[in-house]
């Protein structure tokens, strides 16, 4: 009888064990990113950053997403307790703060920008995670994002 109490009790700390180390080393290294952007027309509305991981649509269904003022022409960016991986970033300045990108005529009607500096146009095809993608890590931490689709100033 004392030898079962003995097996359970060892199969106890084993399963405790087992557990314990899950939780430790399984966590996934994190930080915060930095998203520093530049090159607003103006300061109306606000500044809207999408984050995406590998799997999201693009520019539907985004991961994360933050709000910024705007002030001479720059606005900032972070995300905390950030899983270091691969991401993708969508960048919106939202003039008449109704959250979305609006379109005229097929084409957006605010300034956009995008991760890797990534330009759209008529050849480059829709923005994808493959284009827009990348490394965020600890020696990586800072993104730079320009607006690089400017309509034209009013």
């Amino acid at each position: 009888m004392f030898k079962n109490k003995q097996k359970s009790i060892m199969k106890l700390l084993i399963f405790f064990l087992l557990i314990s180390s899950t939780t430790v080393f399984g966590q996934h290294p994190q930080g915060t990113l930095n998203i520093n952007t530049t090159g607003y027309n103006n300061s109306n509305g606000k500044a809207i950053i999408m984050l995406f991981e590998k799997g999201n649509e693009i520019p539907k269904s985004p991961f994360k997403t933050l709000f910024s003022p705007i002030k001479d022409g720059k606005a900032q960016f972070q995300f905390s307790d950030l899983a270091y991986g691969q991401y993708a970033a969508l960048l919106l300045h939202d003039e008449n703060n109704n959250g979305k990108i609006d379109h005229f005529l097929g084409l957006p009607s605010e300034q956009l920008g995008y991760s890797n500096n990534w330009q759209l146009g008529f050849f480059t095809g829709m923005p994808s995670f493959k284009k827009l993608a990348f490394t965020y890590s600890a020696s990586s931490q800072v993104q730079q994002i320009n607006i690089t689709y400017k309509k034209n100033k009013n």
